[in-house]
């Protein structure tokens, strides 16, 4: 007996040429740029196809307890390590 399969997809923060905001989910990076050059992603707002990756803020020097404990929604308030 099989579970069920798991798919992995990335999240990305999109920008149109007329600043709207959006996000999109793919496969991978080249899955984007696949969508992108093809002209199939559009903005959700407008319509226009000239969509690119927003600037994104990745989320750097956090200790990987912190981030276990942020993923089971436990919080952070127990966290010796402290920070932000």
């Amino acid at each position: 007996m099989h579970g069920p399969e798991v798919v992995s997809m990335i999240l990305f923060t999109l920008r149109c040429a007329r600043g709207h905001q959006f996000e999109g989910w793919f496969c991978d990076g080249d899955g984007f740029e696949a969508q992108q050059r093809a002209g199939e992603i559009s903005c959700p707002e407008c319509g226009e196809t000239k969509v690119e990756k927003a600037v994104m803020a990745p989320r750097l020097g956090k200790p990987l307890r912190r981030f276990r404990r942020l993923a089971l929604g436990l919080g952070v308030a127990e966290d010796p390590g402290g920070g932000a």
